[in-house]
């Protein structure tokens, strides 16, 4: 399961948006959705000081490599 992280950026300035994949230490199918979003917003907390823009993270589930 990875979960990815998306800066925003701001194109108005010359700041292009990136994205950040991180593999989680866990299955979904071990955790409960609250310790999801737990994981989530720590991953999000750690990455908005390096983020130029708006940050979105979201899970998948279905492409696990």
């Amino acid at each position: 399961m990875k979960l990815y992280i998306f800066d925003n950026g701001d194109t108005s300035v010359g700041i292009l948006p990136t994205s950040f994949s991180i593999d989680v230490p866990f299955n979904r199918n071990e955790v409960d959705t609250e310790t999801l979003e737990w994981f989530k917003g720590g991953q999000l907390d750690s990455h908005k000081e390096f983020a130029e823009g708006r940050l979105i993270a979201f899970y998948d589930f279905e492409n696990i490599d």
